[in-house]
């Protein structure tokens, strides 16, 4: 006799790879490139904000170099331009950020340890301040609650930090997890570890300030340099306006759509060479 075993279909096995979720705070304009990690990405009213802008810009370059209702559809690459010029400047301010909580975050952990915590309960300690100092909400603050879970669940803590330095890209991250694995090796002594680490941290604060003191310079000449062409289109069309007449008529169109496009790339490109300076 066959038993009711024989016939039990046997149970389909779930797969092993987890469903992907979107993130917290993904809005849709997916197909627009975002920060890796989810703390430094825009929201929807960021987003909607730099859009706003790029639009009401377009369509006045496309009124003063067209004259035509068909310029207003400059308001698209203006638009999309902008939205991705604000998520990168916007994720270099909040990557910049979490440097400097970051630096807090291992301050109190140095005075943990000097007051003879052990390396676990000194991160857990320093949460809590980290959370006084700056908040629930704020970057570090989020991941050092993580970190104090995990902690809680037995895991190394330089693994932890590699993890924290893969998801977030800072390199202060990395170089805390390999300096964690050498100090562990040579017995565990972490403080004068830690102490280098915070000093490199502000003589690159320090640094970035000077960098940024001599190219704020450089910056309002830029931004001069960018305005100074449609200003001069402006002056003239409204000055003397037989002018620039013909550059409306005819084939007139077509070469302010090469003037236009110079125009653009230059100011992509002296914008491109102030972040790699101050990147530098």
């Amino acid at each position: 006799m066959i038993g009711r075993k024989a016939f039990i279909f046997p149970k389909r096995r779930k797969s092993a790879e987890p469903k992907r979720r979107a993130p917290a705070g993904k809005n849709a304009f997916r197909l627009l490139p975002q920060a890796g990690y989810e703390g430094f990405r825009t929201g929807l009213r960021e987003d909607l904000l730099f859009l706003g802008a790029g639009a009401a810009g377009g369509c006045l370059f496309g009124l003063l170099f067209y004259k035509r209702p068909e310029g207003l559809l400059l308001a698209l690459p203006f638009a999309c331009g902008l939205l991705l010029l604000g998520r990168r400047r916007s994720a270099r301010k909040k990557k910049e950020r979490m440097r400097r909580q970051l630096r807090d975050y291992l301050v109190s952990v140095i005075s943990f340890l000097r007051a003879g915590y052990a390396l676990e309960n000194a991160m857990t300690g320093a949460e809590k301040e980290l959370m006084t100092m700056h908040g629930e909400d704020s970057l570090m603050g989020r991941e050092a609650a993580w970190m104090s879970r995990q902690i809680r669940l037995q895991i190394p803590p330089e693994q932890l930090l590699r993890e924290f330095g893969d998801r977030t890209g800072l390199e202060e991250g990395e170089q805390l997890a390999r300096v964690f694995g050498v100090a562990k090796r040579q017995g565990g002594d972490y403080l004068p570890v830690l102490k280098a680490m915070v000093r490199m941290m502000d003589e690159s604060f320090s640094l970035r300030a000077e960098i940024s003191v001599l190219l704020a310079g450089q910056r309002l000449e830029y931004c001069l340099m960018c305005l100074i062409p449609a200003g001069m289109l402006v002056y003239l069309d409204l000055s003397s306006g037989d002018l620039t007449a013909p550059l409306y008529e005819g084939s007139g169109p077509l070469y302010m759509t090469v003037f236009l496009a110079v125009y653009a790339l230059g100011v992509l490109w002296g914008n491109r060479i102030l972040e790699k300076s101050y990147e530098a």
